[in-house]
């Protein structure tokens, strides 16, 4: 390396630091802590939560209580200011190492102008995604600067995508390992992450299988059992946490309420009849009366489908002759009041009549059963819907919540442009993919292909978590910003490289 290269790398090297650090700090002084709505179930260690991020909060202010120090800063308890300042400090550190891995990546194979300004770009993509949700867009905070999950799952997941791009060019423990832990933190935060483990398993069984002779069976056999491995540690911690927090041995509650909010929002009246053969047991008595109660609850206040706008054709709609958006939006606006203000009120009010001996954390693990039955047994009934050639309202629920978290996962559904412009986008990143993808397999072994296979990879993972955290979210959950803007940087980021590589 030239004097004046090396002097161009101390130059990005400090520039990769302080860029970050001021941006994040300088919101993060500006704005302080941001209160959500979902903080407070953070703060009080809520049984529907995931351990890690309730136990980092509680660090903190037995930190305070130690020394003391009490008051309020920014309107909020103090202890939430040094929070903040720790997860703002996680942001700059991955986004900076995001910057360096990139540009040393593309140092190898790229004239230095050009992997300098990769290198740039990949902290750009970033910092543009977090100044979006501060500027632009509704809630007018940085996820670094909130009291929720996101604070610490996104750069997390950043931080997972650059070991696992690491491991399956170069497989070895340390890399491994890194990969296995990240894992495990990101669904201990929050369970959206579980698709990293999809994500590291789909992009594994797609690069070993290529290496078949070069021990590739071997490396798919331990990734797999690496996996299974992070699936139980990810369970167990969250049963330990329980067990010394509430005394029981249980995972957090809740992990059935986004299916049901979905299976519900198609369900009909006649879906009462499914929960009849548990009427005259112990466990659910009446759960056909509950469903019936639910039901008529939501037809009600018109928070099912048949309210949609974009349902005028009924079981006939599909994306191609209805107005999806409009649907999709009724949806997300129905989601949490079907989940919150009725499925919980009702389970609870269900448990607290048939079980009145039940209380506290005993009668949520019961709700949290009941809740469980009802989304199995209505999932079950769809899915046989959908191989028999019915259920057309949840394959229209389903394919217009998947297209929105596409949507959003690159831009925003408003204004209505925006749709056609994604759509637009991810044709020229498969386009650019496949283009890339071309001139890797030429010239076999040398610099610049094995660069552009590098690259590639990274393309392929990043695709890969688009695609699958759009798949999950749009079938479980309602897509919004907060839960596909994920990947937006990395997406970003790798269009980029492809164009430039």
């Amino acid at each position: 390396m030239s004097r004046r290269s090396m002097q161009r790398y101390a130059s990005f090297e400090t520039l990769s630091f302080v860029l970050p650090f001021i941006f994040y700090t300088g919101f993060a002084l500006f704005d302080g802590p941001v209160w959500c709505v979902d903080s407070p179930s953070y703060t009080s260690m809520d049984f529907s939560r995931e351990p890690v991020y309730p136990l980092f909060l509680l660090l903190f202010r037995k930190i305070f209580e130690l020394f003391d120090w009490s008051g309020k800063m920014y309107g909020l308890d103090s202890y939430l200011f040094p929070v903040i300042l720790v997860q703002t400090m996680l942001w700059v550190h991955v986004t900076a190492r995001l910057g360096k891995e990139i540009y040393e990546e593309a140092g190898r194979f790229l004239p230095e102008k050009k992997a300098l300004f990769l290198g740039y770009t990949a902290i750009a993509t970033q910092l543009a995604v977090s100044a979006l949700n501060r500027l632009m867009a509704n809630r007018g905070s940085m996820y670094s600067e909130c009291i929720m999950t996101e604070a610490l799952a996104m750069p997390i997941l950043v931080m997972f995508v650059i070991y696992l791009w690491k491991l399956l060019r170069n497989f070895s423990n340390a890399n491994l390992i890194k990969t296995f832990l990240l894992a495990i933190l990101a669904a201990s935060i929050r369970k959206q992450m579980l698709i990293l483990l999809i994500v590291w398993g789909g992009t594994a069984l797609v690069v070993y299988l290529m290496q078949v002779k070069n021990n590739g069976l071997h490396k798919l056999f331990t990734t797999i059992l690496m996996i299974f491995a992070a699936y139980v540690c990810i369970s167990g911690s969250d049963r330990i946490y329980n067990y010394c927090v509430r005394g029981e041995f249980a995972e957090h509650i809740g992990n059935s309420k986004g299916g049901l909010d979905t299976v519900l929002y198609t369900a009909s009246a006649e879906d009462k009849d499914l929960f009849t053969k548990y009427d005259e047991s112990e466990d659910y008595p009446n759960l056909s009366g509950l469903y019936e109660e639910i039901y008529n609850t939501l037809q009600e206040k018109e928070l099912t489908i048949d309210f949609a706008p974009g349902y005028e054709k009924k079981e006939e709609s599909t994306i191609f002759n209805s107005d999806w958006a409009a649907m999709a939006s009724h949806y997300a606006d129905s989601y949490d009041v079907i989940g919150f203000d009725i499925v919980q009120v009702k389970c609870d009010e269900y448990v607290a009549e048939n079980f009145p001996e039940l209380e506290g954390t005993k009668a949520q693990l019961k709700e949290n059963a009941v809740e469980g039955v009802l989304f199995k047994t209505l999932l079950k009934k769809d899915i046989s819907d959908v191989f028999h050639k019915k259920g057309g309202a949840v394959k229209y629920v389903f394919t217009a919540n998947v297209l929105k978290a596409f949507v959003i996962s690159a831009a925003n559904m408003r204004p209505a442009a925006l749709i056609k412009a994604s759509f637009l986008i991810y044709f020229f990143y498969l386009a650019i993919f496949i283009m890339l993808a071309l001139k890797a397999a030429q010239g076999a072994g040398t610099n610049v292909t094995n660069g552009r296979r590098t690259f590639l990879l990274l393309s392929f993972i990043t695709f890969a978590a688009v695609a699958v955290n759009c798949v999950v979210t749009g079938s479980m959950i309602f897509p919004q910003p907060r839960y596909m803007c994920y990947t937006m940087g990395l997406f970003y980021l790798t269009l980029t490289c492809g164009i430039l590589c």
